[in-house]
């Protein structure tokens, strides 16, 4: 047995015992690790109440999407860095930094994503298919290496999320999208990115029935740290194009969950 493997049974056996759902049981390991990420890196004081963390929609959109039968995963902006910001080996190339057996390390600051959709939800259908797309070569090339035990489930491509949109099978329909590219600051590029995603989702109809979007950093307050006066960060165009094209919010937190009408 890998120590990579080790360390995962090692982390999941240690929990208490309790009937769970599998999202939940896969999810466990990393509650602290996820609400840690969220509230260290997120600005959440500039909120009241204080939002719900990534593990909260994470979990809410991974048993949603159990529940729909879901298949297809689409992940625009990837995991990016072996650690997170503030530990030497930040968004480095060098694979040296990527510690598979010390969870701590990771980037939680910006979710894991990934990692988590990838393990999680291949517990739940052996007809997973993740698609992850960014910008950066880089990027790609080190979720690949923080992905590889379940590389048979991932599809990775470097390219624009826009061009990746329009270019993506319009029958493959999406069960569980995940809008995750750009920066908190500055948030105008970003937020217009997103809305021009948004319309390209709805125009060329690519969510499933009942397909799940989440979008992250909506309630990350460096935006408005820096002046911003929207309370939906990068969502403060596509969220509200989204509820006038047939979707509608399950969960409003520090992620926006959202489902096809």
């Amino acid at each position: 047995m890998s120590i990579w493997h080790a360390s995962m049974l090692f982390l999941f056996f240690c929990q208490p015992i309790m009937a769970a759902s599998q999202c939940e049981s896969c999810l466990m390991p990393y509650q602290d690790l996820l609400e840690m990420g969220t509230y260290q890196g997120g600005e959440v004081s500039y909120f009241s109440p204080l939002p719900q963390s990534r593990h909260a929609t994470l979990l809410r959109a991974f048993e949603e999407f159990e529940q729909a039968g879901g298949k297809i995963v689409v992940e625009l902006g990837t995991t990016r860095s072996f650690v997170h910001g503030g530990l030497l080996g930040c968004n480095e190339d060098d694979p040296k930094w990527w510690t598979p057996d010390q969870p701590m390390n990771w980037d939680w600051g910006a979710g894991c994503f990934t990692f988590m959709a990838a393990s999680c939800l291949s517990r739940i259908s052996q007809e997973l298919e993740v698609h992850t797309v960014d910008i950066a070569a880089s990027h790609i090339k080190r979720c690949q290496l923080i992905t590889e035990p379940y590389r048979h489930y991932l599809n990775y491509y470097v390219d624009t999320s826009e061009h990746f949109l329009r270019s993506f099978p319009a029958d493959k329909k999406i069960d569980l999208l995940y809008m995750d590219t750009g920066d908190v600051f500055p948030i105008e590029p970003t937020a217009l990115l997103h809305l021009r995603e948004a319309k390209i989702l709805v125009e060329r109809d690519l969510m499933a029935p009942c397909g799940l979007i989440l979008i992250d950093d909506v309630r990350n307050g460096t935006s408005r740290k820096f002046g911003d006066r929207s309370e939906y960060g990068k969502a403060k165009y596509s969220l509200p194009y989204l509820l006038e094209n047939g979707f509608e919010i399950l969960m409003d937190e520090y992620q926006v969950l959202l489902r096809k009408k």
